[in-house]
């Protein structure tokens, strides 16, 4: 379903380079095929040029009129500038994705000015390496067909899972923003052991190669984690021991207060964005 489609990225960031990356590892789509616009940073565009071979364009409307997928991968609060540059250019018959955190479909459609399939996604930047976990809805002039291709889309890069978008900030909170959450246990992790006295150069790897362990182990054992880990964690063992200290700093609650937090973030900004949009009219 993606051979022969052409993708124009709207903004340069880390998600864009990510999925572009992930997309190109892939093989099944062509760096030609594959255009970039940013708003101001004429370097970045270079750079993803000269790096992956992808297109860089200033024409956005001409670009948005000749391609396939329409991805915005932008910064929430530039949704309306760029909707207002789109509209007109964007026909029924293409595809609109969404990254943006926060703004719901119907904003996108309603700017569009047109019944075109919009998509929100919530990928995150382990799309890079084709490990990403995705969330997707479908707003509603999105059939089938378009969502199925959005969804190969993101299978190229990783796992992806379909939900109502009433949870997609729920899905921004957790798997969106999930990988710093455990960049930041990683780096934990290693001052820890440096504390104990092990080296930074050998507590990286072994510190990874737990990560990586672990999560090997839920996937081919389909145990819970509480199965995984009672066993681990034996009576007035050394795990145990560890874990007790876990508790004491609240440490389960403190995760789903930085999960829920990140949720309501996700949700504030799409509220924030609409409502200063509507001040200034």
């Amino acid at each position: 379903m993606l051979e022969g489609k052409t993708f124009f990225f709207i903004g340069a960031g880390n998600i864009c380079e990510s999925m572009v990356k992930g997309l190109l590892s892939a093989g099944m789509v062509r760096p030609g095929e594959i255009r970039v616009s940013n708003r101001s940073n004429g370097e970045r565009l270079n750079f993803l040029r000269n790096y992956y071979g992808i297109v860089p364009v200033t024409d956005k409307k001409t670009a948005a009129g000749e391609s396939d997928v329409i991805i915005l991968a932008i910064k929430p609060q530039d949704i309306f500038p760029a909707l207002e540059e789109l509209a007109g250019s964007i026909k029924e018959n293409q595809l609109v994705i969404s990254v943006l955190a926060g703004i719901p479909t119907s904003l996108i459609e309603d700017g569009l000015g047109v019944e075109v399939a919009v998509v929100r996604a919530m990928p995150n930047t382990s799309c890079a390496v084709l490990e990403s976990a995705t969330g997707l809805s479908a707003g509603r002039y999105t059939g089938p067909e378009q969502l199925r291709l959005a969804e190969e889309v993101f299978r190229m890069v990783g796992e992806v899972v379909i939900v109502e978008e009433s949870l997609l900030d729920a899905v921004t909170g957790l798997s969106g923003s999930g990988p710093a959450y455990i960049y930041y246990l990683v780096e934990a992790m290693e001052k820890a052991g440096e504390s104990a006295g092990i080296p930074r150069e050998l507590a990286r790897p072994l510190v990874l190669k737990t990560l990586m362990g672990a999560a090997k182990m839920l996937l081919e054992t389909g145990e819970k984690p509480e199965v995984l880990r009672r066993q681990v964690a034996s009576p007035n063992g050394t795990t145990m021991a560890g874990i007790n200290e876990l508790n004491k700093g609240n440490f389960q609650t403190t995760i789903r207060k930085a999960i829920l937090r990140a949720t309501h973030r996700s949700q504030e900004l799409g509220r924030i964005i609409v409502e200063k949009q509507y001040a200034h009219q």
